[in-house]
This record gives structure tokens, sequence and C-alpha cells, in this order.
């Protein structure tokens, strides 16, 4: 059950770890490997809003939209409220991502439910992106303060891009940061998806997100172990156990 001035993830076993859910307006960490099902939580909690009649972002750098409405087909779940910054620019030849008009022609904002098929794989088109390209095409679509809940999937891929771009780390951590303040300052509930973080070295996600959801997933034998624990939460108590889940035709089931 979701406890009063709380966000819920859309997934009740998590929202009881939570204490309740999420405090609302911060930024948070989901983190895990690929396929430990960090987008599918990301999309759980989108949905979530919706259904609370909030409106809800997705920024895509990960998967192009149409892939990812693809991957949930069998979920039967309804993604087409969902609006959409797809960071694929499905074009190539663009260089400095910094100016302004090159930006704008990185991928407009779209429902899930007018995305066509030209969806096309980071592969091949990973030198266009930047995070300071995506996060000047945020800031351009939040201006008017409209969404309630937010989803980046992932921040891994935008911190590639960025030391492919650059060489130079600070400059790296310095965007990371900016991304972080800002999303933190729109007073929107966000996700992040990212790979496992290094408790040896302290990041700006680390220092700005206000709490991280680990999902873990191994095997043993022939049988898939997938446990999440929530390693951080500011600001609120919370389950300090890793807790079992598994991920069936109903989504994320804690228990």
């Amino acid at each position: 059950m979701v406890a009063e001035g709380r966000v819920s993830t859309g997934v009740p076993g998590i929202d009881r770890m939570l204490g309740g859910g999420l405090l609302p307006g911060r930024p948070y960490l989901v983190t895990g490997e690929t396929g430990s099902g960090k987008t599918l939580l990301g999309l759980r909690f989108l949905l979530e809003g919706i259904r609370n009649g909030e409106n809800v972002l997705l920024v895509a750098v990960d998967e192009p939209p149409t892939e990812i409405m693809e991957n949930v087909r069998s979920f039967g779940w309804d993604l087409s409220a969902i609006r959409t910054l797809d960071a694929n620019p499905g074009t190539h030849g663009l260089r400095r991502l910094a100016d302004v008009q090159e930006i704008r022609s990185l991928g407009n904002l779209k429902s899930m439910a007018t995305l066509g098929a030209e969806g096309r794989r980071l592969a091949d088109s990973g030198d266009e992106i930047s995070i300071q390209s995506v996060y000047l095409k945020l800031r351009q679509q939040m201006s008017g303060g409209q969404y309630q809940r937010l989803v980046i999937d992932s921040l891994t891929s935008l911190r590639k891009f960025a030391l492919k771009a650059s060489s130079d780390p600070q400059a790296e951590r310095t965007e990371v940061q900016s991304m972080f303040r800002f999303v933190s300052e729109q007073g929107v509930t966000a996700l992040l998806t990212s790979a496992p973080a290094n408790p040896r070295i302290l990041t700006p996600e680390i220092m700005l997100s206000r709490g991280e959801i680990l999902l873990t997933r191994k095997w043993v034998g022939d049988k898939s172990v997938r446990q999440i624990k929530v390693v951080r939460f500011r600001g609120s108590a919370h389950d300090l156990e890793r807790r079992p889940f598994t991920i069936t035709l109903a989504g994320i089931q804690v228990g």
C-alpha cells in the first residue's frame, strides 16, 4: 500500500520496501546489469503515473521506442499515453551537437501511439548523441513543468557517449551533474537507470540522487535468480534486506 505523500513505483512489493513509496519530486537511480529488469521497472513506474492521471516522460537512449514497445508486447501493457523523447536521431552526419539547431533535429517528442517503425539502434548512431544534447532537449521539453514523472533509460549509455566525445573525465562528470541538478529542480519524480555503481568511486549520480534500487540477476544451474535491494533511500526508513523477485506476465513481483 502506498503511504500518504508518497509516489508509487507501480510495484507494490517495492513500495513496501521503500516504506510506502518514493518521496515525490526527487531523482532516484535504478541500477543493475543488462537484463536485470531496469527498463521494465521504469515503464511500470510511468504507467502507474498515467493510471493516476499524471503526465509522464520517457527519454529512450538504450533502445528505440518502437523496440521498447515490442519488448513489452507480451505483458499486454498499453504504452500509448507515454510521451517519449527519442534520443536516437535516426539520421547521420550531425557533427557539433552543442549547436542548438542540430539538437532540435535529435528527435521530436512523441507519444508511443504515434511512433512509426523508423527506430534505429544506438549502435548505428551512437556518435550522434551526447549528454549535453539530451540535457538541452530535456530542458526544452520540460520547461513548462507539466510532467510529474520522468524516466531516463539509461545514464550508462549517456556517459559512454560523453567519454567517446571527450577524453576529459571532468567534463563528463560536469555534464552528468548539470543534468541531475536540472532534474532535481523540476519537482519531477525521476528514475534514471544505470549499470551498478562502483562503491569506491563517488560519482555525481551517487551524490545527487536521493536513493538507489539495485536489481541483480544470476544463474544458479539452469535457473535465473533475481533479487532487489534498496541500497539507500534518503529521508526515509526502508527495508535493508535483499528480496527475491520474479518477472511474470503481470510484471515485476517481489517475494
